[in-house]
């Protein structure tokens, strides 16, 4: 059973570094230095979990005829640098915490630094384990969503995240989720936007013909009213100012509009028209173009 020194105080000053007091274990024998911490661990442990720790234990011993003592004792740690000891510390208790760790569901933050331990020490489990639980986790904004997707290449979250950005204009984001969207990403958002904004305008500024009903016999007033209708309706709502409607609002708008001097033949055909040439729905069909051209480049990277 492993366990960890108890009788120090916690983080014990070595000079200018300290030791773990949650994961400094006397009955093991390697000692990592992560930032300005002392970890001893369970050499078995780390490298049944990860390939990168079971290539770092199996490196010689000796070095010509002197024999390596690096990880062996606090003065002479195996230092992994470039990493924090506030991430490594979550990385060691979800790996040492037991079954009682793993049921919690973790706070943002914890989780993606075990996901950016797990991936650079390769631990599927602990990769799994953040993703699982990040997945549907309501502190995990649609920004950081995907810059997760791409940093560590989490396809399945690229379609939700993306979606959720693209439905509102970029000014609705605020600066510092747009700064966490990577350039390739922000290029397809910004240019989808363009082309729902510029179909949106065209659709206000020319109504969709009237399709005259088998029994109107004005057709010149239907039409009239038609497009009365459309200028003073949907035209109007793709323009709002301050109402961001979507496509699919307008139809649902349209479809439930009761417009006066117009036959009921002509309504209906026309409405109808208007919802089977999908020109109300083509944002949607821009947002999917969008999704699967950054799948398939992610998949290709």
């Amino acid at each position: 059973m492993l366990s960890p020194s108890r009788e120090r105080p916690a983080r014990q000053s070595l000079g200018m570094v300290s030791r773990s007091y949650d994961h400094y274990y006397e009955d093991v024998f390697v000692v990592v230095r992560v930032g300005d911490v002392l970890y001893r661990l369970s050499a078995a442990v780390l490298a049944k979990q990860s390939h990168v720790f079971a290539t770092l234990f199996s490196l010689p011993q000796t070095s010509g005829s002197v024999w390596c003592t690096e990880g062996l004792s606090d003065d002479e740690p195996i230092v992994l640098p470039g990493h924090s000891s506030a991430d490594f510390d979550c990385l060691m208790q979800f790996l040492f915490g037991g079954p009682s760790f793993r049921e919690k569901i973790p706070a943002i933050r914890p989780l993606v630094s075990l996901l950016k331990m797990s991936d650079f020490f390769e631990i599927s489990d602990g990769c799994t384990y953040a993703i699982t639980n990040m997945e549907y986790h309501p502190d995990l904004d649609l920004a950081s969503r995907l810059l997760l997707c791409y940093q560590y290449n989490i396809i399945t979250w690229l379609g939700t995240a993306f979606r959720g950005l693209a439905a509102l204009p970029l000014h609705h984001h605020t600066e510092s989720e747009l700064g966490r969207i990577p350039m390739k990403f922000m290029h397809s958002l910004i240019a989808v936007r363009h082309r729902v904004t510029t179909h949106c305008l065209t659709l206000a500024a020319i109504p969709p013909p009237v399709v005259a009903g088998f029994s109107c016999v004005t057709p010149g007033t239907c039409g009239h009213a038609w497009e009365s209708a459309w200028k003073h309706g949907p035209s109007e709502m793709l323009r709002h100012p301050d109402v961001d409607y979507t496509g699919r609002a307008v139809l649902e708008a349209l479809e439930a509009a009761n417009i006066p001097s117009i036959c009921r033949g002509c309504l209906e055909f026309s409405v109808a028209n208007v919802k089977d040439s999908g020109s109300l729905i083509a944002e949607e069909v821009f947002v999917e173009d969008s999704v699967r051209e950054l799948t398939a480049w992610m998949g290709s990277c």
